[in-house]
């Protein structure tokens, strides 16, 4: 499979072999198309760098046509935006061609080919020790955390930190769904359930889950009303569950996770939110650290008070 999609580009001149050799990199997390050419990519630990690789409009329309055959779909003057992946590496695939855009621009972003312990987080920086022992605990009680943050921000890395807590803490059965290969669990009990866009998704999952015996529900990412249905899973018998969502701040997260349920049900009963998402986790880029990331905020939820409409939340440590 790894061939096919790039035999597809005619000759493997410099740019399509240096991608290939970014994409067998352990270290790179994505790598990403510019309309000058230019390839940019980002490295755990270092954040994101400008290499020297150049890709002609030609070649990367090419390539962004050959991953939408491997992906069954396609990709022309007319849907110019295309979701894909890469088989040989799972790497989700965006790309849009012109007319949307000048020239042709992508972004591969790879699955976490490390599995990082909370340990790992410490050593580099990003938690406390106290932080450390604190999300054991949160997991090891069965609270529902969510994991939010920016995009690249490495939320789903740090939510395979919690899965690694489950998988060697507890005897549990997890049940995972995600849209793209990314979670990574280590757990002996265990599935993982492939959403679609449009035969099999997040929804249709989510409910299919809670007649699969989970004891764990993990979700990859909430963006759209399935979060009301998450909710309500983990408050009737299946706690202990972490999602991701996109947030600029702890208290931000539950406003977002408010917002997505009103596609549900509306109006959003956030006093039922707050007792049921138990510990936030916010994620931040710093290119000033070791690990390129940060985090900027890790409470606890005691409530909603409302009377003044705001979280109730206090550090968890």
């Amino acid at each position: 499979m790894q061939r096919a999609v790039f035999d597809g580009m005619g000759p493997i001149d410099t740019a399509t072999r240096a991608i290939r050799q970014y994409l067998d990199d352990r270290r790179v997390i994505e790598i990403m198309l510019n309309m000058d050419g230019r390839v940019w990519v980002d490295r755990a630990g270092e954040g994101m760098v400008l290499t020297e690789t150049v890709m002609t409009p030609d070649d990367a329309e090419i390539f962004l046509r050959c991953v939408a055959t491997e992906s069954n779909t396609t990709v022309t003057r007319s849907k110019p935006s295309l979701a894909g992946t890469l088989p040989h590496w799972g790497a989700r695939v965006q790309g849009l061609i012109p007319p949307v855009v000048k020239s042709p621009i992508f972004a591969l972003r790879k699955p976490a080919a490390l599995v990082f312990s909370l340990g790992d987080y410490v050593d580099k920086g990003v938690i406390t020790a106290e932080q450390k022992d604190a999300l054991t605990r949160a997991v090891l009680d069965r609270c529902n955390i969510l994991v939010g943050g920016g995009t690249g921000t490495g939320k789903t890395t740090f939510c395979n930190a919690l899965l690694r807590v489950m998988a060697e803490e507890t005897r549990d059965r997890l049940h995972i769904i995600e849209d793209n290969a990314e979670l990574q669990c280590l757990a002996p009990n265990h599935n993982i359930v492939r959403t679609t866009r449009s035969e099999y998704d997040t929804l249709a999952a989510v409910y299919d889950a809670l007649r699969l015996r989970p004891d764990r529900i993990i979700v990859g990412e909430l963006r759209d009303g399935t979060a009301h249905v998450l909710l309500k899973g983990w408050r009737t018998g299946h706690p202990g569950g972490v999602a991701t969502i996109h947030a600029d701040s702890t208290s931000g997260m539950l406003d977002r996770i408010a917002d997505l349920s009103e596609e549900h049900i509306h109006p959003a009963n956030r006093a039922s939110i707050a007792s049921t998402v138990n510990v936030c986790v916010h994620l931040t880029l710093d290119p000033t650290s070791e690990a390129g990331r940060r985090l900027s905020g890790i409470d606890r939820v005691v409530g909603y008070d409302r009377r003044n409409d705001r979280w109730l939340l206090e550090p968890l440590i």
